[in-house]
C-alpha cells in the first residue's frame, strides 16, 4: 500500500491502514514539505512504523504498490486530484479515493471526472473506486439493503442532520466559504453555486433512481438558508445577527412531476433555531441520517454514529476512511476499469478487531 493525504480524513485512513493486518504501508506522499521525513505513524497519532513520507511522486510508482489509497483534499482542486489519479492509473496502480465523490457511481458522474479516470484505468491496466461515508456507502448501500424488503415505492428519501457543525467539523473555511455561515441574507452557498451538491449527489439519486428502474425526468434542486435571530456563539467565533446560521438543501430525481428519489440536507451551528417547517432528526438535538421509504410497506431508518469512547475522531470522519480502506483488498482482486457500482458484502467489511489492532 501507499498513502497519499494526511489531512483530518487522510490521517484516520493511515492509522486504519496500519492497523489492518492485511495491509503492508510501504510508502506515503505528502504535499507539505514540513511532513517529508517523518514517520507514518507519527503523522497519524501511531507508533513508528518505519515509513518515511516523501513528497516525490516518482519514489512511489517506483515502488510498485499494488494501491494507493488517496485521500488528499478536493477542496478547490479538483483538477490536480483527477491528474494525481490518472497518472497512478497510468501506472498501473490500482487506486482506491475518498477525493472524488462524484465517482461513487460512475455511470452518473460528471464527464470531467469520468471520462479521464476511465481513460487511464484502461491504459494501465488497473481499477478504480470511490466511495466514503456520505455520499458512499451511507447513502448507496445501506438504501439498497432496504429495498430489499420493500415493494411498491411512492418515494424514497434520505435526511441528513449536519448539526452543530462548527463542534463537530470545525473547519471554517469548509463552514464560512462552502456552506455560507456567518455571510449576509441572500448570499449563495458556494457548494451550491459552483454546482457541487449537484455534482457530488446527483450520482446518489441516479444510483437509486436506476435501482428502482425509475425514469428520471430531471434532477432538481431545492434549497433555502437561515438568518441568526441574534449573534450566536460558536466554536468557531460569533455568527452575527442576520447572517446565514443554517441551510437546507434538496436534490430529487423527478418523475411525472414529483420527487421519487430525494437526498435532503441540514447544515447547522449551535445554538441554530430549528424551524417549524423542517422534518426533524428522529432524536432531537442529535445529527445523523433518517431514511424515509413511503409504500408498501412504509419504512423509516434512524442512523448514527457517534464516536468510540475515548476516540476524539469525527465519526463521520471515521467511516469515511474505513469505507475506503475495508475496499482495498476487493479492489485489488477485481477486473481492471472503473467499478460501476458500490462494492458490498463480506469483502468489504473490516479486517480489524481489538485483538488485531493492538498486535
Amino acid at each position: 500500500m501507499v498513502h497519499v493525504g494526511t489531512g483530518m480524513t487522510g490521517s484516520a485512513a493511515l492509522r486504519a491502514i496500519i492497523d489492518d493486518p492485511a495491509l503492508d504501508l510501504i510508502a506515503v506522499k505528502v504535499s507539505s514539505p514540513s511532513k517529508i521525513g517523518m514517520d507514518a505513524g507519527q503523522l497519524c497519532g501511531r507508533p513508528d512504523v518505519g515509513v518515511a513520507a516523501t513528497g516525490d511522486v516518482a519514489a512511489v510508482l517506483d515502488a510498485k504498490p499494488d494501491c494507493v489509497a488517496y485521500c488528499a483534499t478536493a477542496v478547490r482542486r479538483e483538477d490536480e486530484v483527477i491528474a494525481d489519479i490518472v497518472g497512478y492509473l497510468e501506472a498501473g496502480i490500482n487506486v482506491v479515493t475518498i477525493s472524488a465523490i462524484p465517482m461513487v457511481y460512475p455511470k452518473a458522474a460528471p464527464a470531467k471526472w469520468r471520462d479521464p479516470i476511465e481513460h487511464a484505468a484502461r491504459q494501465g491496466n488497473a481499477t478504480f473506486y470511490a466511495t466514503g461515508c456520505e455520499p458512499g456507502f451511507v447513502s448507496l448501500n445501506l438504501p439498497t439493503a432496504l429495498l430489499a424488503g420493500a415493494g411498491v415505492i411512492d418515494s424514497y428519501r434520505m435526511d441528513e442532520y449536519a448539526l452543530d457543525l462548527d463542534l463537530a467539523y470545525p473547519i471554517w473555511e469548509v463552514l464560512h466559504e462552502s456552506m455560507g455561515f456567518g455571510k449576509h441574507d441572500g448570499h449563495v452557498p458556494i457548494r451550491i453555486a459552483v454546482g457541487k451538491v449537484n455534482n457530488d449527489w446527483e450520482p446518489v439519486v441516479r444510483y437509486i433512481a436506476d435501482t428502482l428502474s425509475v425514469e428520471v425526468e430531471k434532477v432538481a434542486l431545492d434549497w433555502e438558508t437561515i438568518l441568526a435571530p441574534h449573534d450566536l456563539d460558536t466554536a468557531l467565533g460569533v455568527i452575527p445577527k442576520d447572517t446565514i446560521c443554517a441551510h437546507r438543501w434538496q436534490l430529487s430525481a423527478m418523475c411525472d412531476e414529483r420527487p421519487v428519489v430525494s437526498v435532503q440536507y441540514f447544515a447547522t451551528v449551535t445554538s441554530t433555531p430549528w424551524p417549524d417547517t423542517w422534518p426533524r432528526p428522529a432524536q432531537s438535538g442529535k445529527g445523523g441520517m433518517v431514511f424515509r421509504i413511503e409504500g408498501s410497506p412504509n419504512m423509516t431508518l434512524d442512523l448514527r454514529l457517534d464516536a468510540a469512547t475515548g476516540d476524539a475522531t469525527n465519526p463521520g470522519v471515521a467511516a469515511t476512511a474505513m469505507a475506503a480502506i475495508n475496499a482495498i483488498p476487493a479492489v485489488i482482486e477485481a477486473a481492471p476499469g472503473l467499478l460501476p457500482a458500490p462494492l458490498a458484502g463480506p469483502a468489504i467489511v473490516t479486517r480489524q478487531t481489538r485483538r488485531s489492532a493492538a498486535t
